[in-house]
């Protein structure tokens, strides 16, 4: 693998993928029956934290005016880029069989779209995953493979001040060493209301860490913490618009934007005990609060590359922002687009 070498970093972000990750253009992202949960509820065959690393993958959306960049064949340190955390979420459909469902990439839109959060997004050249492989090859551990832009179509919510954006993408399972996240396990409104999910729990996230992201193979950071509040109040998101968020006592940094955040609800919980560890999506860091006067969110990095004397409170967009866009007309209908496509062509081969 050549060297990744990281740019003035700007934004934390995710993204999708492209046929050379396995997938032919016009296959959809359907998952097989065997695809497991990522966080097991049952006695994990790896420690929690690392299937939490396998969770997430890095991303780099290259902007300019580099037309190189189109067709994939770039300098990745000679452009200027937003470099940032992507995660895998699994939507079962028993249309497909036991087990089976649709893959998503899921990050925050102000990872898919650079400058959104400022108004203006930025031209898009190109876009880079990088992800471990399954079975390290000649020595190298993990690669950077582009995304064709015209095999990109993110999904945004309806409401603009959720910073969220989800594509369709299946990764190879053979060739990459990744885990997705039932969507079954995002924390729901009924949990929250009920107290099974409050403030005090701990948190935990993986994300890129800018300072050291692996030579060799993805290394993800990873960092715990606790829910500082969950205000039924709108706040001031990382788009600049009053919408819902959660506060997490976690300290965010450069590249985490688009992390995963889980929630352990096992153990010793508001005075109930309860067998083993249960971890549950509560959602997507988006950014943090500085303890300057007068400032905005910014979205874990700002694009002066300054970094901002951090309070340590974490800006956390809610499971459930991630769950509706998930099942909104445009995914669902897009879901069943891709279904009869996949029938069509079953009854073509038959």
């Amino acid at each position: 693998m050549r060297s990744f070498r990281i740019p003035t970093l700007v934004l934390c972000m995710h993204l999708l993928v492209l046929a050379s990750f396995g997938q032919q253009p016009s296959q959809p992202p359907i998952t097989p029956p065997s695809q497991q949960p990522a966080i097991s509820t049952a006695a994990p065959t790896a420690p929690v934290a690392e299937q939490i690393r396998k969770t997430v993958a890095f991303l780099m959306v290259a902007v300019g005016n580099d037309p190189a960049a189109l067709s994939g064949v770039i300098d990745l340190g000679a452009l200027k880029g937003f470099v940032g955390t992507c995660f895998f979420v699994y939507v079962p459909d028993s249309r497909i069989g036991e087990g089976g469902g649709f893959m998503y990439l899921v990050t925050n839109r102000h990872v898919a779209q650079p400058g959104i959060e400022q108004g203006t997004p930025y031209q898009v050249q190109g876009t880079f995953l990088r992800m471990n492989l399954a079975t390290p090859q000649g020595g190298i551990q993990s690669v950077v493979e582009p995304i064709r832009p015209d095999q990109m179509h993110w999904f945004f919510p309806s409401d603009d001040a959720v910073d969220l954006a989800v594509t369709p993408l299946l990764p190879d399972q053979a060739r990459y060493a990744y885990m997705s996240i039932p969507s079954t396990l995002i924390v729901t409104a009924e949990q929250l209301k009920t107290g099974d999910v409050g403030v005090t729990d701990p948190i935990t996230f993986a994300g890129f860490f800018s300072n050291f992201p692996g030579r060799v193979r993805m290394e993800p950071i990873v960092r715990e913490g606790v829910i500082a509040m969950l205000p039924e109040e709108k706040l001031d998101t990382t788009l600049h618009k009053q919408g819902r968020l959660f506060l997490a006592d976690i300290h965010a940094f450069h590249g985490n934007s688009g992390s995963p955040v889980f929630v352990n609800i096992g153990g010793v919980h508001h005075g109930t005990i309860s067998g083993g560890e249960r971890y549950l999506l509560l959602g997507v860091l988006s950014g943090y609060y500085p303890e300057s006067v007068g400032f905005s969110v910014p979205a874990a990095t700002v694009l002066t590359g300054e970094v901002r004397d951090n309070s340590g409170i974490a800006t956390v967009v809610p499971g459930e922002e991630l769950a509706n866009l998930l099942n909104s007309p445009d995914v669902q209908a897009d879901r069943d687009r891709q279904f009869k496509l996949i029938n069509h062509e079953a009854i073509n081969q038959k």
